[in-house]
């Protein structure tokens, strides 16, 4: 089972998650702005899952990141003023 709180409920129940995690072997996960941002779940499951993976980067999870930064970007007249700078 899954339960789902926001940035600001976990701040303030961060004790109370805790424990339903622990005891209940429940996942938490925690959302900001109506975005999901983090999964609190317990140790040995993430231990279980990727032992060998554990402290290394995975960058296909970013996939998208900045994307609206681009968007609003002109990426040809952007790369024109890069180049022309070089010179």
């Amino acid at each position: 089972m899954t339960t789902t709180v926001t940035a600001v409920e976990a701040r303030q129940k961060l004790g109370h998650l805790l424990n339903l995690v622990s005891l209940t072997h429940n996942r938490v996960v925690i959302e900001r702005a109506g975005k999901k941002i983090a999964i609190l779940s317990e140790y040995n499951e993430v231990e279980k899952k990727s032992p060998d993976t554990m402290g290394k980067l995975d960058f296909r999870s970013i996939r998208g990141v900045g994307k609206e930064i681009w968007e609003a970007i002109n990426v040809d007249e952007y790369l024109k003023e890069e180049r022309d700078s070089w010179e």
